[in-house]
Parts: structure tokens; C-alpha cells; sequence
């Protein structure tokens, strides 16, 4: 028997996980008479049913803490530790460390963006650009005034590889803070900016050059069976690119990289001739890599690795970093449209592979 304490009763289930919040719409349910031709005893087993598949829900909410793009950040390497990784969307900057192959949330700290939406695309538009983006110069007083960008800031290498070949404009896009006194909802230029004692507590996070700042225009949550599915996809993609490389099948290796690729001081056809001439004159090749940083964020994608490369006349070390492009059916998966070489001691090289 049902105690009637309302002619209609609508029900929202609002279940509260971290910073996630997950409401499912019960429909409104007339106890005078059987919804849908069911008895009030059916209606009151319907609303049992969506009940608990709202607790499933939620727990798998819960369990949701890995961002898709961030597919790999290596334990062992003088890599930054950390990647900072924001949400145009709901506003947050939040610091990701590596742990056990997987990585885990340090913190989240609320952030301003642009005063207008969008992605940016010129100068002086007033959006902040998603990307994958590098902490390159720290800023501090007299450098900058306090009135505007707080105590200390940091500059991206905006505009990076991939906003150029958008034909992408402007400079000056900077992860600041700014003084107490101003609200964190009055908009920037284009900057990403936190409270004065939130830079503070980055700052000491920050590697030049290394740490990624890393701008989604909303993150995906996944749990971690549906996160190492996703992982092994992009790392199986990264292994099958260094087995064409080291096996020297020139024309498989060569379906990894774009016709617009531009690397070491030559394009598409200068690097496949470069490579048909290495065939030739190796009689073998072995490519050792270290546990990659790996970024994807919409198609673009950031390798960045330490690697060792040795032939029966030739071995070098060098940190590699690779900018690539996903492909739309699948396969390779990726194209590689820019590669950088930065030469290294092997003792590097040696320390992480260990």
C-alpha cells in the first residue's frame, strides 16, 4: 500500500562524485491511477530499476578519472613529471603525475579563460586555443606588472607546429596569475589564468621546455579498464611506426609520414631518398626507445621520447619529439607531418631504460 503524500510524484537522483555530478529524470508517476496501464506496485518496481541503474552509472562515473588525451606521461625520464591539463568547458586546471604506468590527480584548481569562446585563431580575438602546448619562458617582476598578470607567469609556445599549418595568428598566450582582488570570471585575451598562491604551487612543477600545458575544449573521463584499452591503441600504433623504421621497409615506414612532413632539414621525398640510401649502406639498424610522453588532443598528436639508434656504422642518442596527425580510416593510424632531433649523452638513454 502506498501513503499518498502527493497526488504526483516527480523524483530527480542527483548522485554527487568528486567534482562530477550525475542527475537521471525519473518521469512523474500519478499514484491515482497505474502509469501505462501498470499497477502502482509496477510503477513503484520501474522506478527501482532506473534507481539502481543510476547507482551503476555513478559508480562508473567515480571510477572515471583518466583523461582520454593524456595517453602516456613516462615514470623513468627526465621528461617533466607533471602535465597540467585544463577544461575550456568547466573551467578547471588540473595537475596530472605518473604512477605505475597509469598517472594520478595531484589537484584541481579553478581558471579563466578567454573572454570569448572558440578556439583561437588570429590575434586578438580574445579565445584561448586548444592544443597541446609547452611551457617555454618563466616570467616574473619587473618583467611583467603585478596589476595584470599577478606574480609570476609562464609562456606557451603558441603558435606551435600545428596552429601554423591552420594559418593560426597572434602571441602572447601565457599561463598567468592575477591579483586576489580581480575575479576569475572577468575573461582574458586568451590566456589561461589561476589565482596568485594557485601559480605559486605550480610553479615549482613547471620543467621548461617540458612541462605540457594542455588545452582541451572539454576533457573526457574514462575508467581505467576503458584507459588502457585506449593506451594500448596508441602505443601498439607508436610500436608498429619503430618496427617498420628498425625492419627497413621503406614503403610500410614511409605510410607513417605526410606529404606535407618536414624534418631534419628536408620534406616527403627528400626524407624517403634519405631513407633508401641509409638501406643501402646499413646492413642493419636497431631503434631502442624510452617510455614515450604521448598526447592526443582532437587529430593531433605529440610523441616525445629519448631513443638510441644504432647501425652496423653509425649510433647516436638524442630526446625525439614528433608531431603527427590522425588518419581518418584507421590505418596507420597516425602520419607524422614534423619530427625534432635534440642530441643527447647516452648516459640519458641509459638511465631510464634500466
Amino acid at each position: 500500500m502506498f501513503f499518498k503524500l502527493s497526488r504526483f510524484l516527480s523524483t530527480t537522483l542527483i548522485i554527487g562524485v568528486s567534482s562530477l555530478s550525475l542527475a537521471i529524470e525519473v518521469e512523474k508517476i500519478d499514484f491515482d491511477k497505474p502509469t501505462g496501464g501498470m499497477p502502482p506496485p509496477a510503477a513503484a518496481a520501474q522506478i527501482a530499476i532506473k534507481a539502481q541503474a543510476a547507482d551503476e552509472i555513478a559508480a562508473e562515473a567515480k571510477d572515471a578519472i583518466y583523461p582520454e588525451g593524456i595517453v602516456s606521461i613516462p615514470e623513468k625520464s627526465p621528461f617533466a613529471k607533471n602535465i597540467f591539463v585544463v577544461d575550456k568547458t568547466k573551467r578547471w586546471l588540473r595537475v596530472y603525475q605518473s604512477e605505475n604506468g597509469l598517472f594520478k590527480l595531484i589537484d584541481e584548481y579553478p581558471s579563466d579563460m578567454g573572454k570569448k569562446n572558440g578556439d583561437k585563431e588570429k590575434a586578438n580575438d580574445y579565445k584561448t586555443p586548444s592544443g597541446i602546448y609547452f611551457l617555454e619562458k618563466k616570467l616574473t617582476q619587473p618583467e611583467i606588472p603585478f596589476s595584470v598578470y599577478g606574480s609570476l607567469a609562464f609562456a606557451t609556445d603558441y603558435p606551435n607546429i600545428f596552429d601554423k599549418r591552420e594559418f593560426k595568428t597572434g602571441t602572447g598566450i601565457w599561463l598567468h596569475a592575477v591579483p586576489d582582488k580581480v575575479a576569475l570570471t572577468r575573461g582574458s585575451r586568451g590566456c589561461v589564468v589561476v589565482r596568485n598562491d594557485v601559480i605559486k604551487k605550480l610553479s615549482p612543477l613547471v620543467e621548461l621546455k617540458q612541462t605540457p600545458l594542455v588545452i582541451f575544449d572539454q576533457v573526457n573521463l574514462l575508467n581505467e579498464k576503458d584507459f588502457k584499452v585506449h593506451q594500448k591503441k596508441y602505443l601498439d600504433m607508436f610500436s608498429q611506426w619503430r618496427i617498420a623504421w628498425e625492419s627497413q621497409e621503406i614503403s610500410k615506414y614511409m605510410r607513417y609520414y605526410d606529404s606535407t612532413f618536414n624534418g631534419s632539414k628536408m620534406n616527403y621525398k627528400q626524407w624517403f631518398r634519405h631513407k633508401e640510401k641509409l638501406k643501402k649502406l646499413y646492413t642493419y639498424i636497431k631503434v631502442q626507445i624510452s617510455e614515450p610522453l604521448l598526447i592526443v588532443n582532437k587529430n593531433q598528436i605529440v610523441f616525445r621520447f629519448f631513443q638510441k639508434y644504432e647501425s652496423d656504422k653509425h649510433t647516436d642518442y638524442g630526446e625525439k619529439t614528433i608531431h603527427a596527425k590522425l588518419t581518418s580510416d584507421g590505418d596507420p593510424g597516425f602520419t607524422i607531418i614534423r619530427e625534432e632531433w635534440r642530441r643527447m649523452p647516452p648516459e640519458v638513454l641509459n638511465q631510464i631504460t634500466q
